[in-house]
């Protein structure tokens, strides 16, 4: 509440001897009434579309964990692994092969530059040297350190007349490295006056690639790389191959495990929150602090009361309940397409199951040993479990609003789409997910009225204060010109 009680032309009870402050404050206080009632409901309302926006980030977190479920390409992983450590494999897409035999391997190699190496006789030039690199001449000075005879000789690396050299303290030792590579890359070394450095005569050329050769399966090819992707798998060649290397491709049952147990692990941390929050204790005795009230109290306090305050926000809540409720029936309803095998259209054919503990509240258990006994002698049926989609579902027409479609697609395309409806309507209730700010919610548009009322009920009650003390000066100068008159009387009396 906003007083006005700095006014200097209000007159406390000097002449009616009445705490005219504390009367005021008072009445003020009385006639706030309203005013705190709207800004504690302003305060709720606040809490609770952050505590809807909260839900809002925890589905969407829920989503990304469990968008790939309803692809194929999730299902369709697959491990590689090679019999000898002179080839490393990895996969690098999906291969439609189930092994390879590797029977000789030639590597290829790489363009060089030319490089030429000198050993220092000190740590510093012994003597006036003058030497042409690359038919540059170069001149270093007595004394000069290693470290400094390279920067000098690295000034001619580049410009009008360059060595097309680059000059390295490597050790101790003198390195020099052409910037290109190939063959036709050279470092020569001409007219050296001293043997300060240990240079002499030198030409040393840079070296060409060179293909290497592969034969998998019979068939060779040519290499310009040791590194090369073939049928989905990416081959590192390290060492010549001489006799059969084995290259094994198999489905990777372990890393769909683990995005299936991912799925489970987020899906019973989303509904012990969701329930947790719909079934919070809410305490009425404790509503939102006004600042007068933390006035008067300690920072902990506080801070304890307003725990108490916010409990209870989302208590029994329609929206949350509701996306429980139709996430628990998406997976608890079996799948009716014809192309998935009726031994395996529930999510407990395949070892994940509802907890029967009533304070679980629907949380899955995974029968690890039958999951993955599953995964290893019917992957295509658990894939199909999962990511089938009815023929007729579109974007307009999807699991969420049909039942018929809904009945007919799989787990991860239910949970995928109910979730979109569910953080689309929380969107236009309180804000989508993600945005910094937002205006056009329901609730945004709710505080934006409540912000109005608000206004305009501090501008009544500062009103009716300055209307009391309008009317309390008005007292008090009343009385102050009758007293004056009295004592006037009362000294013409001879009183």
């Amino acid at each position: 509440m906003t007083s006005i009680n700095n006014d200097p032309l209000r007159v406390s009870g000097l002449a009616s001897g009445m705490n005219t402050e504390e009367i005021v404050d008072k009445l003020v206080t009385a006639q706030s009434a309203r005013l705190n009632k709207m800004i504690a409901s302003k305060t709720q309302a606040t809490w609770k579309s952050d505590a809807y926006r909260d839900v809002n980030r925890k589905l969407d977190e829920f989503r990304k964990a469990m968008e790939g479920l309803r692809l194929q390409s999730t299902f369709s992983k697959q491990k590689v692994t090679s019999s000898d450590s002179k080839l490393e494999v990895s996969m690098a897409g999906i291969s439609t092969r189930s092994d390879f035999v590797i029977s000789s391997a030639t590597p290829a190699a790489s363009a060089k530059p030319a490089v030429a190496r000198f050993d220092s006789r000190g740590a510093n030039v012994a003597d006036d040297t003058t030497f042409k690199l690359n038919g540059v001449e170069i001149k270093l000075t007595k004394d000069m350190t290693l470290d400094q005879a390279v920067a000098e000789i690295n000034n001619f690396t580049t410009g009008t007349t360059p060595t097309n050299v680059r000059a390295a303290n490597v050790g101790g030792s003198l390195v020099f490295t052409s910037l290109g590579t190939g063959a036709t890359e050279k470092i020569e070394i001409t007219d050296v006056s001293t043997s300060a450095l240990n240079m002499g005569n030198r030409l040393v050329q840079g070296t060409n690639a060179t293909l290497g050769t592969v034969t998998i399966n019979g068939t060779t090819i040519n290499i310009s790389s040791n590194n090369f992707t073939y049928e989905g798998v990416a081959f590192n060649i390290k060492a010549p191959i001489t006799s059969d290397i084995s290259v094994q491709i198999s489905s990777d049952t372990q890393g769909i495990y683990d995005n299936i147990k991912t799925f489970v692990d987020k899906y019973n941390e989303l509904i012990a929150d969701l329930n947790g929050r719909i079934s919070e204790k809410k305490y009425r005795d404790y509503p939102p602090l006004t600042d007068e009230q933390k006035k008067d109290m300690k920072e902990n306090d506080i801070k304890l009361w307003e725990e108490k305050a916010k409990s209870g926000l989302l208590q029994s809540d329609s929206t949350v309940s509701n996306v429980l409720v139709e996430m628990r029936n998406s997976l608890s309803t079996m799948v009716k397409n014809t192309d998935v095998s009726t031994k395996f259209d529930s999510l407990k054919e395949i070892g994940l199951n509802f907890s029967t503990n009533y304070y679980d509240n629907g949380k899955i258990i995974i029968d690890e040993a039958k999951l993955k006994g599953v995964l290893e002698t019917n992957l295509e049926d658990v894939k199909k479990l999962f990511t089938i989609k009815d023929s007729s579902s579109t974007s307009t027409n999807s699991t969420t609003k049909d039942s018929t479609i809904h009945n007919n697609s799989g787990f991860g395309w239910r949970i995928y789409e109910r979730l979109n409806a569910a953080i689309s309507q929380l969107g236009e209730l309180a804000g989508s997910p993600n945005s910094k700010v937002d205006t056009e919610s329901f609730m945004a548009k709710q505080l934006k009225t409540l912000d109005s009322n608000i206004s305009r009920e501090q501008t009544r009650v500062n009103a009716y204060e300055k209307r009391l003390w309008k009317q309390f000066t008005a007292m008090e100068s009343a009385l102050s010109k009758m007293n004056s008159q009295s004592s006037w009387l009362s000294q013409q009396l001879g009183g």
